[in-house]
């Protein structure tokens, strides 16, 4: 799998370095100079200068054969501007945005990006998983739409542990956006990553499913444990 990810700030290359570690190809685009430098120092020929948000610059970096694309920056008009282009210029099948400003968060899905991940919503996800013995924490109504975004934490002895994504009875509309290791690092999971006791997962779930899938990821009902 091709992994590109914009921004190489410490959400983006703990990113990378976990899409490295699972044996995928990545390409970190930052306009910062100095940022990719310690990049390439540290993990290998996988920076690229450049500015995401301008096509002939994801054209150069091999958009057109990526897998996924998350936008990392600090700056939610790049990381809007970089995804609206993965997704409906060059098409790309997973396209993820970090919203670092929650009232921009309707603005995301106006524009189409509907797959987000608020780094706010990330921080208190993990907040409230380490002092409530919750696995289930909603972070969102997405737009309109019968949907919530939900983190669950897995717990180390869950029915899901050891298994494939593949190997799961997803409940139908399910879509895993990002998984956060027990080390704290962020990844785009594919149908073949293995699911790990103590790990986050971040998913966007039809409201009617979410029972379901709570079961199947953690073996307990989400209407036992929802915050």
């Amino acid at each position: 799998m091709y992994v590109m990810i914009v921004g190489a700030g410490a959400l983006g290359t703990r990113s990378a370095y976990s899409q490295l570690h699972a044996g995928h190809e990545v390409l970190l685009l930052d306009t910062d100079e100095a940022r990719i430098a310690k990049v390439q120092k540290s993990l290998g020929n996988v920076g690229m200068l450049g500015d995401a948000t301008e096509e002939f610059t994801l054209s150069s970096a091999g958009i057109n054969r990526c897998d996924a694309f998350l936008a990392t920056t600090g700056d939610d008009a790049v990381n809007l501007a970089s995804c609206q282009l993965a997704k409906f210029t060059f098409n790309v099948e997973t396209v993820i945005a970090i919203v670092n400003d929650s009232t921009d968060t309707n603005l995301f899905l106006a524009a189409g990006v509907d797959n987000i991940v608020s780094r706010t919503d990330i921080i208190l996800a993990n907040l409230a998983g380490t002092l409530l013995d919750h696995p289930m924490v909603e972070l969102m109504t997405l737009n309109d739409r019968n949907e919530k975004l939900v983190s669950m934490k897995i717990p180390q002895n869950a029915r899901s542990v050891g298994n494939r994504f593949r190997d799961l009875a997803l409940p139908y509309g399910i879509i895993i956006s990002l998984i956060v290791s027990n080390v704290g690092s962020p990844f785009v999971p594919n149908e073949d990553t293995v699911i790990l006791g103590g790990e986050e997962v971040i998913a966007s779930c039809p409201v009617e499913a979410l029972d379901e899938l709570a079961y199947v990821l953690t073996g307990q009902r989400f209407s036992s444990f929802v915050i």
